[in-house]
């Protein structure tokens, strides 16, 4: 079985795999406060939990947007087993051409991403990450990830209203906002963001897909914010919120590492 794990900027994200199948998946929340040892045990306890043996694990593979935790991930999962371990960066077979100035800058979970919309999707793509930013990105007919843009997520940006503003309350999310006047500030606030990153990404859509090799481009979406991102677009738009794990599976078959020696 094969341990993957995407370490973003608010949470982990931890799937079991079986071949391709994902047999469960999980979440614990990214402190760099913590140590490796305190890392080690929360994904053993979660391992357990789910009735999955230490020793049962083939392989891992990991990603990250966080490079305080990144060494603290690895070393927690070499605690855990011995089975290979592969982390997502530079050098890697990815199955898609990188056009942009520094390719070595393109997150792991991008990465992951763009492999795993190609492989269930094709191309075109237009990809939607919707987490604590927010990323969208454009790969074109020729397996091409072309370049995107990244802006605050939906929930940063919420609390930001929050934290700049005297008056302005905390608020919370629902589905299905689309009504476009609030009658009070908490209302207004709340259809503003939902329905502000809708048109965002319609908007986005829409001029990716005017772009040279991008007609009738796919979009996807992922991410913890995408189903609230999305639920008001006028644009087509899947959702799939294991794109990334699913990713990493991918990566890691396509660059499996040796067995680690004691």
């Amino acid at each position: 079985m094969l341990l993957a794990l995407d370490i973003g900027n608010s949470n982990i994200s931890m799937g079991i795999f079986h071949g391709d199948s994902l047999l469960l998946r999980g979440k614990i929340s990214a402190q760099t406060g913590r140590s490796a040892d305190e890392y080690a045990v929360t994904l053993n306890d979660l391992l357990r939990l789910e009735g999955v043996a230490r020793d049962g694990l083939t392989g891992c593979v990991l990603s990250s947007v966080v490079p305080a935790l990144t060494g603290l991930l690895e070393s927690a999962v070499r605690r855990l087993t011995d089975a290979p371990l592969l982390r997502v960066g530079p050098g890697l077979r990815t199955g898609f051409r990188i056009r942009i100035d520094d390719p070595s800058q393109l997150g792991g979970d991008l990465v992951a991403d763009t492999l795993a919309a190609l492989t269930f999707y094709g191309a075109p793509l237009v990809l939607l990450d919707a987490g604590t930013v927010t990323t969208v990105a454009a790969v074109d007919r020729e397996r091409t990830y072309l370049g995107g843009c990244i802006l605050p997520g939906i929930r940063a940006s919420a609390e930001l209203l929050k934290e700049t503003t005297a008056l302005l309350p905390s608020i919370a999310f629902g589905q299905g906002e689309e009504e476009c006047l609030g009658r009070n500030s908490a209302d207004a606030m709340r259809r503003g963001l939902l329905l502000g990153s809708a048109m965002m990404a319609d908007g986005f859509i829409a001029r990716y897909r005017a772009l040279p090799g991008m007609a009738g481009a796919v979009a996807v979406a992922t991410g913890g914010s995408a189903e609230l991102v999305t639920a008001a677009c006028r644009e087509d738009v899947l959702l799939n919120p294991d794109l990334t794990l699913q990713g990493l599976r991918l990566l890691y078959e396509n660059n499996r590492p040796r067995r680690r020696e004691r």
